[in-house]
């Protein structure tokens, strides 16, 4: 008798131990698909917050464009004050011919803090002939200020209806950090046919010393 009952309860033992081990792996194989699904949500939150951080620089920037466009216009129109007489330089707040003047161009210096790297990179302001805008008897203003592609695909999505996905126009438009005129050779003739007639975008500038990713705008015509 006691021979057959430790051979039951062995029996037992053994069978109630294979059942239990479903469970086990079910709880194992639930575990795994929740990993793979966190680990999965998470790089759909970082992909977003980096798409959503584009947008909202793109959104600053097309924002301090048209604030440039409208200081300037204040000087030239409202005030009357000759094209090329309007002073652009962050240290001239106290005339009427300049830009960050509350007396001239009534605005704040342009932030940096949307630029590709905003400790070294800053605001240029050239002068060239751009197709489709101004009579090109004398060249416009134009202010830009280097990005990351990403927020350069964004604001030609805001600006100019491009798809946020699309590579933004490529072209040797000239040395954006020069101080004198781009020449036509540059900027007239070889600006990307997408961004002809249109006063604010991105453009990838191929010139070799200012190369990269470039918001623009057109804040001066003539």
């Amino acid at each position: 008798m006691i021979g057959r009952h430790e051979e039951g309860f062995e029996n037992g033992l053994a069978s109630e131990a294979g059942i239990a081990i479903g469970p086990i792996l079910f709880v194992i194989a639930v575990l795994g698909i929740l990993a793979s699904a966190i680990a999965a949500g998470s790089g759909s939150f970082t992909a977003g917050s980096a798409a959503e951080n584009n947008r909202t620089k793109a959104s600053a920037m097309i924002e301090i464009g048209q604030n440039l466009k409208i200081g300037w216009e204040r000087i030239t129109g409202s005030a009357g004050i000759d094209f090329d007489s309007v002073v652009i330089d962050p240290n001239m707040t106290a005339n009427a011919n300049d830009l960050f003047s509350p007396l001239g161009g009534g605005i704040s210096v342009p932030s940096v803090t949307m630029a590709e790297d905003p400790i070294n990179d800053k605001w240029y302001y050239v002068k060239g002939n751009m197709p489709g805008l101004g009579s090109r008897t004398a060249p416009n203003m134009i202010a830009v200020l280097k990005v990351a592609s990403g927020v350069c695909s964004e604001i030609n999505n805001k600006a100019n209806g491009f798809l946020a996905t699309a590579v933004p126009p490529s072209a040797d438009v000239g040395d954006f950090h020069a101080t004198t005129d781009i020449p036509d050779s540059n900027i007239l003739n070889n600006w990307p046919t997408a961004l002809a007639s249109k006063p604010t975008g991105c453009i990838n500038n191929t010139n070799g010393t200012p190369g990269g990713y470039y918001f623009y705008q057109v804040i001066g015509l003539r």
